[in-house]
């Protein structure tokens, strides 16, 4: 699968989209990375939510990978203020070590620190100074065995308000090594503690140069709404997306949907977010 006008962007998906159907196991994760090598994907994103696979699954799993010519990436669903963020953190590490390119670790940017208080926006001073040195200590522990530290929006504001709350846009300022993975859905979805405008979005995007990593495809219809099960439209749209990844040579961007128990009907929601691609005329 090759990108219209951008050949050098990889699509890949994320195993999130099969964990209620397909539960992380050697088997099932080198099932799915044979899904992926025979309809022409040129990654995954292996999704751990607590780094729980072991050594030796990892070894299995990268071997898997090496021999069907797809590189895999590694999610866990830590944040760095969340209790236990470290040990998962240690352990993604080790897993990673046993993958080729492009090692990246992807971590969530926040969750924990906003579940209490529903009229929370955004980042505190005391939170923000620890959530900026945390960052940038781990990407530099990262670098050391050369894997590059990513972070996905969550559910925080995008913009910060002056004297009120930190938002991502003075993350990234107050940040050196860190990159970063768009989340398209995110900033609009029903979680999302600020609704940002799509505009302002973009031209935040397009402030970040080589921070920008990677992008996840997961569309929510409407503002407020929740994420769909296959690709659909969005309010700052796919193809806006990918134009901006194309411009400033972001290279991977990867489908994330909504995960059903029913193994055959995710693989069908694949090949309806494909198509939805190819008809929107970004996807050859």
């Amino acid at each position: 699968m090759v990108f219209n006008n951008y050949s050098e962007l990889k699509i890949g998906f994320t195993t999130q989209n099969f964990n209620l159907a397909m539960p992380n196991s050697v088997s099932n994760l080198k099932e799915i990375i044979e899904y992926a090598s025979k309809e022409g994907f040129h990654f995954i994103q292996l999704r751990d939510d607590f780094a729980s696979l072991t050594n030796e699954d990892c070894i299995e799993i990268a071997g898997a990978a090496r021999k069907n010519n797809i590189q895999v990436f590694y999610e866990i669903q830590k944040n760095p203020l969340d209790t236990g963020y470290f040990r998962a953190f240690n352990n993604a590490l080790r897993n990673l070590s046993h993958f080729s390119e492009p090692r990246f670790l992807r971590v969530m940017v926040s969750n924990s620190e906003f579940v209490n208080d529903l009229n929370k926006k955004g980042w505190n001073e005391i939170e923000f100074s620890q959530l900026t040195r945390i960052l940038d200590s781990c990407s530099l522990i990262a670098d050391e065995t050369n894997i590059r530290l990513i972070i996905e929006n969550s559910n925080e504001a995008i913009f910060g308000e002056k004297d009120s709350y930190f938002g991502l846009n003075d993350l990234f300022a107050n940040t050196e090594h860190v990159g970063f993975q768009f989340d398209i859905g995110n900033p609009f979805r029903k979680a999302s503690r600020d609704k940002a405008d799509p505009d302002k979005v973009e031209q935040f995007l397009a402030t970040l140069g080589h921070r920008w990593v990677s992008a996840h495809l997961k569309t929510i219809l409407d503002f407020g709404g929740e994420m769909q099960v296959s690709l659909t439209e969005n309010p700052l749209s796919i193809e806006r997306v990918i134009e901006l990844m194309g411009r400033q040579n972001v290279k991977y961007v990867s489908i994330e949907q909504k995960a059903l128990p029913d193994k055959e009907e995710c693989l069908r929601n694949h090949k309806t977010s494909i198509r939805f691609l190819r008809d929107l005329g970004v996807l050859q």
